[in-house]
């Protein structure tokens, strides 16, 4: 399930959460309906995080894991989906504190996997285009990554705001500031 989730969409999709919450009688038929419906787009922002499907699948799991346990213990959750992005925002972190030492991403290969179609002078041009964004990607603190990852999952401001701890006016001008140095550095060759 490839989908980006619009306000709408989102909104549709608490509403079937709590609906799922309120009409299913077992905890565990209540959190494999939420792991369906949720776990796609939860395992895409733990790849795009941590760049390593095998931890993004582990953590998936454990984000899960961890609702099941929230809810057995008796608590309540109001907004499902934020919670379980929360949930894995803050394992992502927790992963990349114990994986100091990342492999970078090999650009080599990309070349060779290219589309020879172009006329070489497109092609060095895109590699470079390429190499400026992943520059500027990596110059990146891990927080203005991970809200990115967020907005690009299609999480409101409101729900960015609430999973990175801040206040809805302080995310806007945040994530303002992370695309306009994001075009600046992409901009200066």
């Amino acid at each position: 399930m490839q989908e980006n989730y619009t306000t709408s969409e989102a909104l549709s999709l608490d509403l079937e959460l709590s609906f799922t919450m309120r009409s299913t009688s077992a905890l565990r038929q209540k959190v494999t309906k939420i792991f369906e419906l949720l776990r796609d787009p939860v395992y895409r922002y733990l790849y795009r995080v941590l760049e390593n499907s095998d931890e993004a699948e582990d953590l998936t799991q454990e984000v899960f894991l961890r609702l099941y346990r929230h809810l057995h213990q008796g608590h309540t959750v109001t907004n499902i989906r934020a919670w379980v992005f929360r949930v894995a925002h803050n394992l992502a972190i927790d992963q990349q504190r114990k994986d100091t030492q990342r492999e970078r991403l090999d650009l080599s290969g990309r070349e060779e996997a290219c589309d020879r179609g172009p006329g070489p002078e497109a092609v060095a041009l895109e590699v470079e285009q390429q190499e400026r964004l992943r520059q500027a990607l990596t110059s990146l603190s891990i927080e203005e990554k991970h809200c990115l990852e967020l907005r690009a999952e299609g999480l409101s401001y409101k729900e960015i705001a609430g999973i990175l701890d801040m206040r809805m006016p302080t995310l806007v001008k945040y994530l303002g500031r992370i695309i306009k140095k994001l075009l600046q550095e992409t901009a200066h060759a």
